[in-house]
Order: C-alpha cells, then structure tokens, then sequence
C-alpha cells in the first residue's frame, strides 16, 4: 500500500472542528485549514466511508514522509494506491465495473481518521 498527496498545499488545521454531512450520492466535510480558512470537501459519488478513532489506528498506516517534516506532523488529504478496502468493496459487488475508477481518500483530522471511497474530491472555501 502506497500513500500520496492529492493536493500538497492544503493542510488541514490540527483542530479542524469538522462537521459532516452525508446525503444519497454525496458526502461534505466542513473543516478548518492550516490558516483557519472554513473548506468544503465534497466526495461523490461515493461507494464508502469509514470512520476510525485515531486511537484505534497506527500511524504507520496512513504514513507518507512529506506529512513528516519541520519536526511536526503535516495533515494532508491522502490518497491510497491499491487499496486493500476497494479489493475489498469489488470482492462484495455483484458487478464491480464502477470500482474500477473509484479512489481511496484519508482525511487525517484531529479525533478520527475518515476514508471515503469516491470517484473524486472537490475542495472549496466557504
């Protein structure tokens, strides 16, 4: 499993204050940047979403070395690379030609870790 970047110049604010919504076909996260800006994260279509109390997760495996620099953690949006939970979501759909363009994303925010299986992201400030 390989992680990257998707967007190296937004960092996530290590208290983000989220807030989610989840709709039929569509998926918003309300969060603070590093420099306090309100962003909406937008996922849709989506196929999944986990959501994991950071206690329950080892930092080793969401790891990218760019998010380890300046002595500190860096929270950035993540993208995982042959991802063992899109194996998994094909191996349960009947027919799972839909996966086949669907991407793995982490979102490493202050209490939980959440992924979103979706065809894309879309930030924007509000």
């Amino acid at each position: 499993m390989e992680t990257k970047i998707v967007i190296k110049d937004f960092e996530i604010h290590t208290t983000p204050l989220e807030k989610m919504s989840i709709s039929a076909n569509s998926i918003e996260i309300f969060l603070d940047d590093i420099k306090e800006n309100r962003i909406k994260i937008t996922a849709k279509p989506y196929q999944a979403i986990r959501i994991t109390t950071i206690d329950c997760v080892s930092s080793l495996e969401y790891k990218n070395d760019y998010c380890y620099r300046d002595g500190r953690f860096h929270r950035h949006i993540l993208e995982i690379e042959d991802s063992s939970l899109i194996n998994e979501l094909k191996g349960k759909a009947s027919d799972s030609s839909f996966l086949a363009i669907a991407r793995h994303f982490v979102l490493p925010l202050q209490e939980n870790i959440v992924e979103i299986v979706a065809y894309d992201i879309k930030l924007e400030e509000v």
